[in-house]
């Protein structure tokens, strides 16, 4: 997380992607072909991957949640949490009031807001969002954290990397959807995936999640997505990959922040 002193953003993703952008637009394909553990079904298809934006801190692109999801939310608020909202017209949304959905539903439609009583779903920030000329790629950066990001406040069960791909998939127009994650190697590894790692890039496919992760979408959408997702590779991997040498990533965050 930002500000601790392992943050991933500023000691891996920052410096990687640096050195990989200083590389030229022409490295995603590598990059891409990295990950193990995704659906069996996805593959890289055979489009323009040249890149001609890279958005990763101090600069990361956060991603509206689809607007389908937020009217989910909306008329479904009373499954979503377990104790009594505090909010007027959240709690009249739970006692499923019709003229109150009604008109949560108007402002969605008619407001152009991120933060209000009929939001219930904030803007996802991957750590990594790459646009191609034929594909968007999103990636999620791990270290020390020994798990994925498996709820939101309101929705419990809505995996993060499945977040970043369900709000990317609703920009792709003809483009090609790609997500993985990067995450740390044991150092007595020759840098392949902890197996902790690899049993949770594989439980990011398991039919419940995808079902708790995916309320608002249909059994073809959520196939759809998930062949998006390429599974997981290492630090070590991507820099052994493009001649970076990884032992000089830096180890902890300075007391500036650097």
């Amino acid at each position: 997380m930002p500000g601790r002193k392992y943050d991933s953003s500023k000691k891996r993703v920052r410096p990687v992607f640096d050195a990989l952008w200083s590389h030229g637009r022409d490295w995603l394909p590598q990059l891409l072909a990295l990950p193990t553990g995704g659906c069996v079904d996805a593959k890289i298809e055979s489009r323009d991957l040249t890149l001609v934006e890279g958005h990763w801190e101090p600069d990361e692109k956060c991603l509206n949640p689809p607007v389908s999801l937020l009217s989910w939310l909306i008329r479904n608020v009373d499954s979503l949490v377990s104790t009594e909202p505090s909010n007027k017209f959240r709690r009249r949304l739970a006692m499923g009031d019709p003229d109150t959905i009604e008109h949560a539903l108007r402002l969605l439609r008619t407001e152009d807001a991120t933060r209000a009583w009929y939001i219930f779903e904030a803007p996802t920030c991957p750590d990594v969002y790459l646009v191609a000329r034929g594909a968007l790629v999103v990636v999620e950066g791990k270290r020390t954290e020994r798990s994925t990001t498996i709820d939101t406040t309101w929705l419990p069960g809505r995996h993060q990397i499945w977040r970043h791909l369900d709000a990317t998939w609703e920009l792709r127009g003809r483009r090609a959807v790609y997500g993985l994650f990067i995450v740390e190697s044991d150092e007595s590894t020759d840098g392949s995936v902890p197996e902790l790692w690899r049993n949770l890039a594989q439980e990011c496919l398991d039919a419940c999640v995808l079902r708790t992760s995916f309320p608002h979408r249909s059994a073809e959408e959520v196939a759809a997505i998930s062949r998006c997702y390429l599974g997981v590779t290492t630090w070590r991997r991507v820099c052994e990959q493009f001649h970076i040498d990884w032992r000089t990533l830096p180890h902890e965050v300075s007391s500036h922040g650097a």
